[in-house]
């Protein structure tokens, strides 16, 4: 597990610009203190392989930045901006994991809104549904996506 004093050891950060830096070089010499980190993972969060806590391990940055930071470790870390690569400090807060998940981009719906579908297949009758705390609950058919809309907003609120 990496501790805020090794981070701070091994890593410079500027909470200005988000960029994390290496602050030592490995005894192989292969690292550019003057550059940030910009190794990207499928996902486009920028990440850091190390073997500071013991194995080597894929970390992403903005986890180690709140270690770095606020000394603490925390399962959800959220890019206020949503944009996974910008680690500026006032970008990044800590949230609990229904507030995450709230977050994500949701795909359209062929309704253009969430939580409204089509109902058995057909086009002149429309489905909402609305899920809370893990549990779905149905709100009814209505005529239009935007009728159907309308009552998810109210029981969304």
């Amino acid at each position: 597990m990496l501790t805020q004093e090794i981070l701070r050891e091994h890593f410079r950060y500027e909470p200005e610009t988000g960029h994390f830096f290496w602050a030592k070089q490995s005894r192989f010499k292969q690292r550019n203190l003057n550059e940030p980190l910009n190794m990207r993972d499928k996902d486009g969060y920028i990440v850091v392989c190390t073997t500071l806590s013991g194995k080597s391990k894929n970390y992403r940055v903005h986890r180690l930045i709140w270690v770095y930071v606020h000394g603490q470790i925390s399962n959800q870390i959220d890019h206020i901006n949503g944009v996974r690569n910008d680690n500026r400090l006032c970008n990044l807060r800590e949230l609990t994991h229904q507030q995450n998940m709230m977050n994500r981009s949701q795909h359209k719906s062929k309704s253009g809104f969430r939580g409204i579908y089509k109902a058995n297949g057909k086009t002149d009758s429309w489905a909402a549904e609305i899920t809370y705390k893990g549990i779905k609950h149905y709100l009814g058919v209505y005529k239009t996506p935007e009728e159907a809309n309308l009552v998810y907003e109210r029981k969304r609120l």
